[in-house]
């Protein structure tokens, strides 16, 4: 018996701030710098902004920072 699947698209989910928001602490809390670079993309599309075609892992913070800021989001720090 053969499993079916369907496909899945995050930027389907992130039709509101808050599943944004929950969406890019879970992708900061994990730490991988493609998988951050992929969400910024994600939120940038739904948000219209035009973005590259393939997002870069070496992106630095200063770069996460400004797309942060152009998103209408900022990035905060807590102990852990």
């Amino acid at each position: 018996m053969a499993v079916e699947t369907t496909g899945w698209n995050a930027t389907d989910h992130l039709d509101s701030d808050a599943a944004i928001l929950a969406y890019l602490e879970a992708v900061f809390e994990d730490g991988d710098p493609m998988l951050i670079a992929v969400a910024l993309a994600d939120v940038a599309k739904v948000r219209g902004i035009a973005v590259p075609l393939a997002p870069t892992p070496n992106i630095g913070l200063d770069s996460v920072i400004r797309t942060l800021k152009a998103l209408g989001l900022e990035l905060t720090a807590k102990a852990a």
